[in-house]
């Protein structure tokens, strides 16, 4: 657990709609080390996955808020679960992955 001040907060809107991703130099940090984990695991053609919680739900890399840029509210992320999905599985598991 770090008890170090950061910044990085997932919060979403009222519909589930939209994502709203706040952070500091430090919350830029923890979620860039956990991108790079995923890449290195991408790069060996494996499928790695990392998870980012909240306090409340026994973690320390999330803050947690509610803000987003209406004044309607959100609600805070507590888990947050990255895939990485090489090409063989984000085809079996339907993804588009083309921009049309």
């Amino acid at each position: 657990m770090s008890e170090e001040e950061r910044l990085l907060a997932f919060v979403s809107d009222e519909k589930n709609e939209q994502l709203y991703l706040h952070l500091d130099l430090a919350g830029v940090n923890i979620l860039l080390n956990e991108l790079g984990q995923i890449k290195k695991g991408l790069e060996k053609n494996e499928c790695p996955h990392g998870h980012l919680f909240s306090v409340d739900w026994g973690g320390w890399e999330l803050s947690l808020s509610d803000m987003t840029d209406t004044d309607n509210g959100g609600a805070p992320v507590h888990h947050v679960k990255i895939y990485g999905w090489n090409e063989e599985w984000a085809e079996k598991h339907g993804f588009d992955r083309f921009i049309k």
